[in-house]
């Protein structure tokens, strides 16, 4: 296999957090990262820290594939090109495509990116109890509840950040849920599945040459139904032997059915008592604060990783030692209500508390917050370790509530 010999990287947008560490790795390597996007406050806590000849960020419409294509072959001398996010998966493809350069597999890609042929794909491999359907025009909440079963749930089938997902218990929730959902801006078709019942946790992996190795398990505090907001996630779950065994034999069954050949996968899943079950698959790294959790957790750099797959070299974290020597944790700060956000109120309280926490801004003051119901409403990120995933989590929780989100119009306590 020929190595890239650019020394330049681009990294088509990127998560909000680990640019830093990305950058940190290139570093190492003599390369330079492009970070190439369309919202630069999105890196607000990342851009204030960094100060480096080894980052180059460049304004660009990273929705246009043309526009990035242009701007990718302005820099040139490009090894490969990253990407992180769902959002731009797509995006991505065509870029490489039009460029020749090297990636994950479009096939899959695609694949897992449609969330109603991806359930059918688990179901008709025997790796889901049930299969899903695209919503047609003319289904009814009779038909769809006749089909599926209630509850359900009705989803965006490209969508990403727990946006435009709905729950329904009853008829009368699913027809308001059809309506709602029919009004509603997505990225792709209207997806309808089961609801699975139990917790909800996610599967790290890095596959490398159709073979996957299991980074850990991270555990998910989400709100309560009908909204599903992520509230805090830790890393990484200490499973029992023998359910953390069969959960490595699943995701390799899960990955080799949808064509998973290489790249970061955070794969979301319902743990029940008689095994698991998907709730989706993500061709990427999780986001949030997950790639700093794992990074502490295990004691590695784990953004190195994406050089590596550039580079078209086997991945060192795939026979590193994965010893974890505590747990981490993060957890989100949500504004209270629409509106502009001012600032966090209580940081004084973090000095000092267990877990050594620290906070990440997510939005500068003064950028308005649009929803309160899924991560785009969150202004800022706590970061914390412990001991162990749950004592890193309940430092986390603990540090989170003593701080305060203020609006413009709010009165300081």
């Amino acid at each position: 296999m020929n190595t890239p010999s650019g020394r330049n990287v681009i990294a088509l947008e990127w998560l909000q957090f680990g640019l830093g560490r990305l950058v940190a790795a290139a570093a190492e390597e003599g390369l330079t990262v492009h970070l190439l996007t369309c919202d630069r406050p999105e890196y607000t806590h990342e851009l204030s820290t960094l100060d480096s000849p080894h980052l180059v960020v460049h304004d660009v419409n990273t929705h246009d594939v043309a526009e990035v294509v242009a701007t990718v072959r302005s820099i040139g001398d490009v090894a490969g090109l990253i990407s992180t996010t769902d959002t731009w998966s797509l995006v991505s493809l065509a870029v490489r495509e039009e460029l020749g350069l090297a990636g994950q597999d479009p096939a899959c890609v695609r694949l897992v990116r449609d969330k109603t042929r991806l359930r059918r794909r688990l179901y008709e491999h025997g790796l889901s109890r049930a299969d899903g359907f695209a919503l047609a025009a003319g289904d009814d909440a009779a038909t769809v509840a006749a089909r599926v079963g209630l509850p359900l749930i009705v989803k965006d089938g490209a969508g990403t950040g727990s946006k435009h997902v709905w729950m329904a218990r009853t008829p009368d929730e699913l027809t308001a849920v059809l309506h709602e959902a029919r009004r509603s801006t997505l990225r792709g078709r209207l997806a309808v599945e089961p609801y699975f019942p139990g917790p909800l946790y996610s599967i790290e992996t890095l596959t490398w040459e159709g073979r996957t190795r299991v980074l850990g398990v991270s555990s998910r505090v989400l709100s309560a139904p009908p909204v599903f907001r992520e509230e805090a996630l830790a890393f990484p779950v200490a499973l029992p032997p023998a359910v953390a065994e069969a959960a490595g034999q699943w995701i390799e069954q899960v990955l080799k059915a949808v064509g998973y050949t290489e790249g970061f996968a955070h794969t979301e899943f319902i743990l029940a008592d008689d095994g698991f079950e998907v709730v989706e698959i993500n061709p990427r790294l999780g986001g949030g604060l997950i790639g700093e959790e794992i990074s502490q957790a295990l004691g590695v750099n784990l953004y190195a990783t994406f050089l590596d797959l550039v580079l078209r070299r086997r991945p060192a974290l795939m026979d590193a030692p994965l010893i974890p020597r505590h747990g981490a944790a993060h957890a989100r700060l949500y504004a209270p209500r629409t509106g502009v956000f001012r600032d966090c109120e209580g940081q004084e309280s973090l000095a000092g508390h267990p877990g050594a926490p620290v906070l990440h801004a997510a939005m500068p003051a003064g950028a308005t917050v649009r929803t309160v119901t899924h991560q785009d409403g969150c202004v800022a990120v706590v970061f914390a370790t412990g001991a162990t995933s749950e004592l890193a989590l309940q430092n986390v929780l603990s540090a989170a509530g003593g701080l305060r989100v203020r609006m413009e119009g709010d009165r300081r306590a």
